[in-house]
């Protein structure tokens, strides 16, 4: 038999588990997880406004690049006193001891990418119950749920029953997972269009607040911001804020001929996955649109803290906004900021036409 074709009969037995690529955010007990469309999953306990949380991130296929981290402080609370963690931490009432050779150490920051340490360090804690501060016992971790957390990022990555799993590992060899899906990639937008001229956009300003039909609008048209930026060289992008809260703005958005006699047409942001809360359907919530890139951005905060939420990127290709990032914290718990909230779609970027 030729080489080649004994190479076709081992495939289905080399790659029998894959790559679950369609993203998610789970919580189990005291864990979040969330993976995105490459298989690309990151954990960590929750709620996070104690002040000690523990971060295990880790990709999809043989070049994992895995990382465990341990924080004390967080991105609204900054740092905060207390002795060096590497001497204080507690593991079920007993001094936590960890072998800190393959770690950068820091005085409230402890982290690795060594697999082995991160194997050592998972086998010491798997079965205990929470992670401690000797001199603040309400900053603690709590380890109930780590063990499904992991269970799951390595069924999603193919990597149970296989050497390179964390929870249910087996006999199958280390390279023996399925490669990374491939990063979706975004249609390049071309040359950036012309700016509105300066009656263009009076124009479309005037159209935007008294004459466009916006009956689901709350807002009184007084009360309306309208905003206006070229998409095309023919068309434009009009956004008419119609409902307003105490921290977040919802408009619609339309695209809209630059010049009259003005015809106007909905744009809807779908999303390519079903996220956590289960709407497909964005919202433009404090929208914001940047023409030069072609480059449109939702960000809607869970409360005024801007701790937890969702964010989302989007390109326009000349007819419609695809898909480039969407990011998404539903624990609100002031851990972390907008720029750190986990991603559920990340895609490859285009090279910028030049104008």
């Amino acid at each position: 038999m030729s080489t080649w074709t004994k190479s076709l009969l081992l495939l289905p037995f080399l790659f029998v588990a894959c790559v679950k690529a369609d993203p998610l955010q789970k919580s189990f007990s005291d864990w979040q997880v969330t993976c995105n469309n490459v298989g690309f999953c990151v954990a960590r306990n929750i709620p996070g406004d104690k002040g000690l949380v523990m971060t295990i991130a880790r990709h999809a296929g043989v070049n994992d690049r895995p990382l465990l981290r341990i924080d004390y402080g967080s991105a609204y609370s900054g740092e905060v006193p207390g002795a060096p963690l590497q001497d204080n931490l507690l593991l079920d009432q007993r001094r936590l001891r960890p072998d800190l050779k393959h770690w950068t150490v820091e005085p409230h920051h402890l982290a690795t990418s060594h697999a082995i340490a991160i194997d050592e360090f998972l086998a010491q804690i798997l079965d205990a119950d929470a992670i401690q501060l000797t001199y603040n016992a309400q900053a603690a971790i709590s380890l109930h749920g780590l063990k499904a957390a992991l269970l799951l990022m390595d069924d999603v990555q193919g990597r149970v029953n296989g050497m390179s799993a964390w929870i249910k590992r087996g006999s199958r060899a280390l390279w023996d997972v399925p490669p990374q899906p491939p990063l979706p990639s975004l249609p390049d937008r071309g040359a950036p269009p012309a700016a509105l001229t300066r009656e263009e956009t009076s124009g479309l300003l005037d159209y935007g607040t008294w004459r466009l039909s916006a009956d689901s609008c709350s807002l009184d048209p007084m009360r309306r911001e309208v905003n206006v930026a070229p998409l095309t060289d023919s068309k434009a992008l009009l956004m008419v804020s119609c409902e307003m809260g105490a921290y977040n703005v919802i408009d619609l958005a339309f695209e809209v001929t630059r010049a009259a006699p003005y015809v106007a047409r909905g744009i809807s942001l779908t999303l390519p996955f079903t996220p956590p809360r289960g709407e497909r359907q964005v919202e433009l919530i404090n929208a914001d649109y940047d023409a030069s890139t072609g480059q449109l951005y939702t960000f809607a905060k869970g409360r005024g803290l801007g701790d937890c939420g969702s964010a989302t990127r989007w390109r326009f290709n000349g007819t419609d906004f695809t898909l480039a990032e969407y990011a998404e914290e539903s624990t609100c718990d002031a851990w972390h900021s907008s720029d750190d909230w986990p991603t559920l779609w990340v895609s490859q970027p285009s090279p910028t036409s030049a104008p």
